[in-house]
């Protein structure tokens, strides 16, 4: 059986022979069938968290791997492929490789605590923050399915009239323009900024032709496909919306 590798970057020739070789093991266990004939795509990026999945989209295997593992050891890429594919094909994950991929999760939580002394500070009341990072684990439960475990979301100060919201990836957090929390304002208008902000955790900046790449081809048609989308772009160019942005 041939497969079709798809990189969204350059990556070693090791690790994708690595994967290819384990999809093809994976194969003879029970429901290994569901793997034959698909098209392998790989994503190694710097997800939130150590975060990497594996879906069936399309006709793709779609491996999304933190970028973090491919400068490890060569058993802890292989241990989170394995990992990734006992859960895709609902087999029992053997003790030996949660206790592999958690000592090494704990020992990069804990290399990174050391490199995040300095993070941004932001005064913020939880209380008043529920609603949103309510709405943040809504969304992604529902359409992205992402570790957001360290993603931090909150009402900025003060009220902009150019965006409704922003995501710093430097320190993880997605700021909401404060001008969302006007009772006014409908929930689903709220749900789309944070679902498009979300979004640029999903797919992160690109270089194409030496310029950033912010809202990518791919960041589009995933875009539209949030419920109210139409809904929610009609309401944020209507006359109410700009008059509550002017106040």
């Amino acid at each position: 059986m041939s497969f079709v590798l798809e990189t969204s970057s350059s990556v070693e020739s090791a690790a994708l022979d690595l994967l290819e070789k384990r999809i093809f093991e994976f194969r003879k266990l029970p429901g290994g069938k569901l793997l034959e004939g698909k098209r392998i795509e790989t994503k190694f990026f710097p997800y939130a968290n150590l975060g990497s999945s594996i879906r069936i989209s399309s006709g793709k295997l779609i491996f999304k791997i933190h970028s973090f593992y491919l400068k490890s050891e060569p058993g802890n890429l292989e241990a989170v492929v394995d990992l990734l594919l006992y859960k895709l094909l609902k087999q029992p994950i053997p003790d030996e490789l949660e206790s592999m991929v958690r000592n090494f999760y704990e020992n990069h939580t804990i290399q990174k605590s050391h490199t995040n002394k300095n993070k941004k500070r932001i005064e913020r009341s939880s209380i008043q923050n529920e609603k949103l990072r309510s709405i943040l684990e809504y969304v992604n439960e529902s359409y992205l399915r992402i570790d957001i475990s360290d993603l931090e979301i909150f009402w900025g100060k003060s009220k902009s009239t150019t965006r409704l919201g922003h995501y710093d990836p430097t320190h993880k957090m997605i700021v909401i323009n404060p001008i969302l929390s006007l009772e006014s304002v409908p929930n689903f208008v709220l749900e789309y900024i944070v679902f498009h902000e979300l979004l640029h955790v999903y797919f992160p900046i690109s270089r194409k032709k030496g310029r950033n790449v912010i809202h990518g081809k791919e960041f589009k048609i995933f875009e539209k496909k949030f419920p109210d989308y139409k809904r929610a772009n009609a309401w944020l160019k209507s006359e109410f919306h700009r008059t509550a942005i002017l106040r």
